[in-house]
């Protein structure tokens, strides 16, 4: 029997998902599949675990309707239980890096479509320390951005709550001192911000690692230097253009693995952020688990992916 187990979560952007939701059971129903329904709650992620654990085989997939850290949740549960189902993403919340690199529409019946034509692409997953993100892990300036913004005024302003946000915490903020290791490269000192990023975009930002490929065993590693605001600024309508990784006051190297320490270990706080979701403390121990989450995409964008593929291989 084909089966679709449905997680949503009904407070996710504008909230429109759950006012669609009969008709989204009744477009999988129509067309042979048993739907399964689970309204994420607050705090009783055991809960979620149960139901991703039970009656997942061949015939399964599993769809996921919220913003990246409702589909960074899942993908958890999925990777701890080795759940080997296809994902396919609803993107209906705030942020939603992910399901708009895979090129998911926020059509809801056209993502209906999508995820029952079943078209997928083994994409790599970065685990760090006991937990595992998708898309980018990030520390430093604006890394508590996502759990800080108010909820209503997400739902209201959309991804300019977080930019606002950001604004406001600038002026209070100060420079994190850390020490990242890998085989590729090493850094010791003061930074802004440093970003693990497995796909092109993060907070909304498009081309903030232009050169990365999702399903290419690489994390791009992008560090922000120490430096003033001014500066920052200039960098910041370079990021907007992708060409911010070649500025001196930026380090950009790819890598399997690394591993990031406080310098300064009593003496300061470092926020680290996961998908969306609050990330674990320093030491960070980061590696990529390569082409191990099967996602579900539009078979135009898998063609797109799997070329720039084909290109990024035949230039090594």
């Amino acid at each position: 029997m084909k089966r679709v187990k449905l997680i949503y979560n009904p407070i996710a952007g504008d909230r429109s998902f759950r006012s669609q939701l009969d008709k989204v059971v009744e477009k999988f129903q129509s067309n042979g599949y048993y739907v399964e329904i689970f309204r994420t709650i607050k705090d009783k992620k055991v809960i979620l675990e149960d139901f991703l654990g039970e009656f997942v085989d061949s015939n399964t997939i599993i769809a996921v309707s919220g913003g990246d850290g409702t589909v960074n949740q899942v993908v958890n549960i999925m990777m701890k239980k080795n759940i080997e189902a296809p994902l396919g993403i609803f993107p209906m919340g705030t942020s939603n890096d992910l399901g708009e690199f895979l090129g998911m529409p926020k059509n809801i019946s056209r993502c209906c479509d999508i995820i029952m034509e079943n078209s997928q692409l083994k994409i790599d997953v970065g685990q760090i320390n006991d937990r595992y993100f998708v898309n980018v892990a990030t520390g430093g300036l604006v890394a508590n951005v996502p759990q800080s913004t108010n909820v209503r005024l997400k739902n209201t302003l959309g991804k300019l709550a977080y930019y606002l946000k950001g604004l406001e915490e600038i002026p209070s903020f100060r420079p994190i001192s850390i020490l990242l290791e890998s085989k590729e490269y090493t850094y010791k000192g003061k930074i802004l911000l440093f970003l693990i990023l497995n796909s092109q975009s993060a907070g909304g930002f498009k081309k903030i690692a232009p050169k990365a490929k999702i399903n290419d065993g690489k994390f791009d590693v992008i560090v922000f230097k120490n430096t003033s605001w001014s500066v920052l600024a200039k960098l910041f309508l370079k990021l907007l253009r992708g060409e911010h990784i070649n500025d001196s006051n930026v380090v950009f190297f790819q890598t399997d693995k690394l591993l990031i320490q406080p310098l300064y270990e009593d003496k300061e706080v470092i926020n680290i952020d996961i998908d969306g979701e609050i990330g674990p403390d320093l030491p960070l121990n980061i590696q990529i688990r390569p082409q191990s989450l099967n996602m579900i995409l539009p078979k135009k964008r898998k063609k797109e992916l799997n070329l720039c593929k084909k290109k990024n291989n035949l230039s090594i």
